[in-house]
C-alpha cells in the first residue's frame, strides 16, 4: 500500500475517533493511533484497525489508568 493511500485510510478511520479539547487524552489518542497505524499498515496493509486502536489506547493507559476513550465502537468491532 503507497504512503498517500494509507494516510487516506487512516484519515477515514480517524473520523470515528472524535477530536477533543487541545491538549486532552482524547487528542492523544488521535495522534497514537495515527502513527502507529501508519505502521500497523505499513507492515500489513490487511491490518484490522481494532488492533492499532487497541495498542493505542493501552499505551496511553499506562500512564493515565483512568483515561476513558471515545470511539465509534461498531466501526471498531469493539
Amino acid at each position: 500500500m503507497k504512503r498517500e493511500e494509507m494516510r487516506e485510510k487512516i484519515n477515514e478511520e480517524l473520523k470515528h475517533i472524535p477530536r477533543s479539547i487541545k491538549g486532552s487524552n482524547q487528542n492523544m489518542l488521535r495522534e497514537y493511533y495515527n502513527g502507529m497505524r501508519m505502521t500497523d499498515l505499513s507492515r500489513n496493509s490487511a491490518s484490522p484497525a481494532k488492533e492499532t486502536l487497541v495498542k493505542a489506547i493501552e499505551a496511553i493507559k499506562k500512564d493515565k489508568p483512568d483515561f476513558s476513550p471515545i470511539y465509534d465502537r461498531d466501526f471498531f468491532h469493539i
